[in-house]
């Protein structure tokens, strides 16, 4: 009976001063934005949440949400370091209704020919006490209740067309990848028009890109060779599809994005992942439908894989009182 007390106590608390604090920070930035959204998953079950985003303080973008689980807050920002380059830094702490933490920063930056991104996280909550959804996301995240993590990418361009990627993890599940990027522009010949030489090369338009991945991962109950391909449209639509094979190691992970399928405006995500090798959850999909309505966007998520699935929706409107997408 205390702890059923407790969370009311909590969740009335936090939907009031969220609500007092949106007012406010929105009154005071016009660019900032106001997010209602309520998730019902199973086994997790219902959490409505609140949101206030892109509030601009110098060259730093603050957010703050709260829900009946959790307290969040985000800053994000850029500087630069000569000689290094720029550098974007985005930081992130959650509180739970069960006395739980989560911290996580990320940074991406250049270090002379090499670009990085950097991130590290430290929690003594689970990810699903801030987000039910959070387990069946594309990218696999640590189910753990407890712990820490770090990864880092490098890409390092080869040529125009080439790319190469290292790159490693330490977690539940320590992993290191390599491999090689191959980005080819695609183009259509334009008809000729009225009085052009017909023996000059004829002009191109672009009408898309095809990105072709190989490499290899290994580590902690994994190895193998990889290998993926990429289609964007240039109207748009966009394709991609990576597998991995080895002894004992296979899995593969699909998404397309489909903008436009609903409206001017609009934009549509399906995917699916299959990695029984991965001790995150081995299934998961997704469909995700962006669309604006009246003066805001309407956000509607349906995710599920290994241990469940759930569904949320969300409303996304500016505080600055311009027009909104759908006027």
């Amino acid at each position: 009976m205390t702890g059923s007390k407790t969370g009311r106590r909590w969740s009335g608390e936090t939907g009031r001063r969220v609500l007092a604090l949106s007012a406010l920070l929105g009154g005071a930035a016009g660019a900032a934005g106001l997010e209602f959204g309520v998730t019902a998953a199973v086994p997790s079950g219902l959490l409505p949440r609140v949101a206030v985003t892109d509030l601009e303080w110098g060259r730093l973008s603050f957010g703050a949400a709260a829900s009946t689980r959790a307290l969040e807050a985000r800053v994000s920002g850029g500087l630069s370091l000569p000689p290094a380059g720029a550098v974007t830094l985005t930081g992130g702490a959650a509180v739970t209704g069960r006395g739980g933490v989560r911290l996580e920063t990320r940074a991406s930056g250049t270090l002379g020919p090499v670009a990085l991104n950097v991130g590290v996280r430290a929690f003594t909550a689970p990810a699903t006490d801030v987000d039910p959804l959070a387990a069946w996301s594309l990218a696999p995240i640590d189910e753990r209740a407890r712990g820490w993590g770090a990864d880092l990418t490098a890409r390092y361009r080869l040529s125009r067309t080439l790319v190469a990627v290292a790159g490693g993890e330490v977690g539940p599940q320590p992993q290191a990848f390599a491999g090689a990027e191959w980005r080819r522009e695609l183009t259509r010949p334009l008809p000729p028009s009225e009085g052009e030489d017909p023996a000059a090369d004829p002009l191109t338009e672009r009408v898309g890109s095809l990105t072709l991945r190989l490499g290899a991962r290994a580590g902690a109950d994994v190895l193998g060779v990889t290998g993926g391909v990429t289609y964007a449209a240039e109207t748009g639509p966009s394709a991609s599809v990576d597998v991995l094979a080895g002894p004992g190691s296979w899995g593969a992970v699909g998404s397309v994005g489909l903008p436009g399928l609903l409206g001017e405006e609009s934009a549509a995500r399906l995917y699916v992942a299959y990695e029984p090798w991965r001790r995150a959850a081995a299934l998961r999909a997704g469909a995700e439908l962006e669309r604006p309505l009246g003066p805001g966007t309407l956000l509607a998520e349906v995710r599920g894989g290994s241990g469940g699935f759930g569904v949320r929706g969300t409303y996304r409107f500016s505080l600055g009182g311009g027009e909104g997408p759908g006027e």
